[in-house]
């Protein structure tokens, strides 16, 4: 019942903060949108967070600001034909007069009116008429035109009206200038507010001390952690003098080339120079395999191979199998690696005997995409104690990363890792090019994710099915939440920035569809037609709406984490 508990207070906090990371994130996004249509002179009828019904609503001055049920989404409804949305031929409506002029059309019939009848004629101001009127046949039988004054409001209810914008305070009226930077907007304000945590989370971090060539910490889980610790000086690598972290680094890299499976440290501790050898901790990104925390397992007697290690720190391709077949303490036994020659042809390669993680090493260094198969030893098809192991030999295969899918996301084929970090500091020109640098990234990594995505390859790797719907970002949450909330701010930067290049797309429906309607317009001087404009954009909203239900679906699928947190 405790670890139920525990469960369900993790989903819980997770949600909070799930809910506040796209709270922010869309609120910021919807108030760039805001701020400057305000600017442009633009009307704005409603600025609404999240979707569905609303279960809060203030009017303040000309916008009705409401919270809505579905914590997803938001938007800025601007004046421009909206009115003409709620109001056809046929409709019965009441009319408030001033002077013979409609100051207030009502929704509502069963209200007081001074007028009341059927609408034959709605007309709103556009650029060639600025004039607004309605025609109605009236109670009495007679068909009668009212002027609409500028500043008049259409009532949908008791507590909502809207007001019909005469038209210079459209959007339409306003200059390409004014138009594009009110699409422009929303994004912007999600990059700057990228920027502004990025320097938040620099400022608390701080910046590695390249300078000094201290050890600021180990990490847990390395070889290393058992014989170097914090406050350690490296002065050698390999017999090679090193006096900053920069120097350190460069050599290291250099050593790394050779693929060896330790590297010789002289470290200065307590005044006392000492020479340590540290077993690197191997990661393959490649297919998801490492040498970390195999202490905990050993090989049974007559068996040669190598232990599986951690898999939780790796990057795991799943793409091949439902399931990734191996897992932590697993022994390795053979590998056969059939390499792609294009999408649906392979050279079948040899099976080959594994006794080190250097012969993994060599089987797998100079391999882009492959279909690999491992004969080993799998801990969890156990059946008693005696017999800890179960020896499979018709591993499913599984697909290597590709050097373009792995150089895309910065991420290296193979990694020897020790485990050391520098000294951190505050420093304002490090942090300030850190923010930069992490926001460039963010930036060039979403880009780089969608040439994966639509760009010709030989062997694709990345589809729709990778795509990652609100699902899939509670997931990340999940996660996040367990290890504070530094990690949390990053992710909101990462996830700010993504969410404001995907804006920028030029689809139908989204800020870059519009804009190109913008370009379009700039180019041929004139306007695009409203009615094709305004279908196109419904188009693409119900296709991006079925491909949110897709990609969701999947993260269902492959996602089990509610039932999963519940029962640990």
């Amino acid at each position: 019942m405790i670890l139920a508990l525990e469960g369900f207070w993790l989903i819980f906090v997770s949600l909070i903060v799930f809910i506040l990371i796209i709270g922010v994130i869309i609120v910021v996004h919807e108030f760039g949108h805001f701020l400057v249509a305000r600017k442009a002179g633009i009307l704005c009828h409603e600025f609404s967070i999240g979707m569905g019904p609303c279960i809060y609503k203030h009017q303040f001055k000309n916008t009705l600001f409401c919270l809505r049920a579905i914590p997803i989404g938001g938007y800025v409804q601007m004046a421009d034909d909206e009115v003409s949305q709620f109001l056809t031929k046929g409709d019965k409506v009441g009319l408030i007069l001033d002077d013979d002029e409609v100051v207030k059309i009502q929704a509502d019939f069963n209200m007081y009116a001074d007028v009341k009848g059927v609408v034959q004629v709605f007309k709103l101001a556009t650029d060639e008429d600025t004039n607004m009127y309605i025609t109605l046949e009236t109670e009495e039988g007679n068909e009668e035109t009212y002027l609409i004054r500028p500043r008049a409001v259409f009532s949908l209810s008791k507590n909502t009206n809207i007001r019909i914008a005469p038209y210079e305070e459209t959007f339409s009226a306003k200059s390409l200038w004014k138009r594009f930077l009110t699409l422009a907007a929303g994004p912007l304000m999600n990059f700057i507010l990228a920027i502004i945590i990025y320097f938040i989370y620099f400022c608390i971090v701080g910046v590695p001390n390249y300078n000094s060539n201290i050890i600021g910490s180990v990490g847990e889980g390395y070889a290393s952690y058992e014989v170097l610790q914090a406050g350690d000086q490296i002065v050698s690598v390999e017999g090679q003098k090193v006096s900053s972290w920069y120097d350190f680094e460069t050599v290291l890299d250099e050593y790394n080339l050779t693929y060896p499976d330790n590297v010789n440290l002289g470290i200065l501790r307590n005044g006392k120079e000492e020479n340590i050898t540290v077993n690197y901790s191997i990661i393959i990104n490649s297919i998801g395999l490492s040498n970390l925390q195999i202490e905990d397992y050993e090989l049974p007697d007559g068996v040669s191979g190598v232990i599986v290690g951690n898999l939780a720190l790796n990057y795991v391709n799943d793409n091949a199998s439902p399931k990734y077949p191996l897992s932590s303490g697993d022994i390795i036994t053979e590998i056969r690696v059939d390499r792609y020659i294009d999408k649906t042809h392979t050279t079948k390669g040899e099976v080959i005997a594994i006794n080190t993680w250097q012969d993994l090493l060599d089987n797998l260094k100079d391999v882009d995409a492959a279909e690999v198969r491992f004969t080993y030893y799998d801990r969890d098809k156990a059946e008693n104690e005696d017999s800890p192991y179960v020896l499979i030999d018709d591993c499913e295969p599984l697909m290597t990363w590709s050097n373009e899918t792995l150089t895309s996301q910065n991420i290296e084929k193979i990694e020897f890792l020790i485990g050391v970090s520098p000294t951190y500091h505050f420093e304002l020109g490090g942090v300030i090019k850190s923010t930069f640098s992490g926001f460039w990234s963010d930036f060039t990594l979403v880009f780089r994710t969608l040439k994966l995505l639509i760009a010709p390859s030989g062997v694709r790797q990345v589809g729709v099915s990778n795509l990652t719907s609100v699902v899939g970002i509670f997931d990340m949450v999940l996660d996040l939440v367990k290890t504070g909330i530094l990690p949390i701010l990053a992710f909101t930067a990462m996830l700010s920035v993504n969410i404001g290049i995907m804006n920028l797309l030029p689809i139908p429906a989204l800020d870059g569809g519009r804009i190109i309607f913008l370009l379009y317009e700039l180019i041929t001087k004139r306007k695009p037609n409203k009615k094709f404009e305004s279908a196109l954009n419904t188009i693409f909203l119900l296709l991006l709406m079925l491909l949110f239900i897709f990609v969701t679906y999947n993260d269902v699928m492959r996602f089990g984490f509610i039932s999963a947190v519940w029962r640990s």
